[in-house]
């Protein structure tokens, strides 16, 4: 495999080695299984089985377009025989801000000023109507 932890949207290979001219299925199953079967592409599919060339080898092009842990499975499609089982790790696409905490409260200064600012005016306010009703009072 190219690589066992790609990022989301990001394509990579996996070469499966089995006999020669054999039926080969790749199968990925996600976790947790909330991730949609939308969310695994193995040129199109979630399951794709290929024939090994003379060598015995087969290639796929892999692209999981959420942030979980995967598994693929290589399989022999005569005998069910397992060729390879490998576990991949996606993290979130760059920028996207997998694996960061959201943004949560506020920063309170502003606020504090503020109602500072309004408890002065208020305050003034008073003393001035204060000093107004003794001034008619006299």
């Amino acid at each position: 495999m190219s690589d066992t932890t790609p990022a989301a949207g990001e394509s990579f290979t996996v070469t499966v080695t089995g006999p020669a001219g054999a039926q080969v299925t790749l199968t990925i199953t996600s976790n947790p299984a909330s991730i949609p079967d939308s969310a695994i592409t193995i040129a199109g599919t979630k399951s794709l089985t290929k024939t090994t060339n003379s060598s015995g080898t087969a290639v796929f092009t892999v692209t999981l377009s959420q942030a979980g842990t995967f598994t693929l499975v290589a399989t022999d499609t005569v005998s069910g025989a397992v060729l390879s089982s490998q576990a991949v790790s996606v993290a979130g696409a760059a920028g996207s801000g997998a694996g960061n905490l959201s943004s949560t409260g506020s920063n309170a200064l502003p606020i504090a000023l503020g109602a500072g600012a309004l408890v002065l005016v208020g305050a003034g306010g008073v003393v001035m109507a204060r000093r107004r009703s003794a001034d008619v009072a006299a």
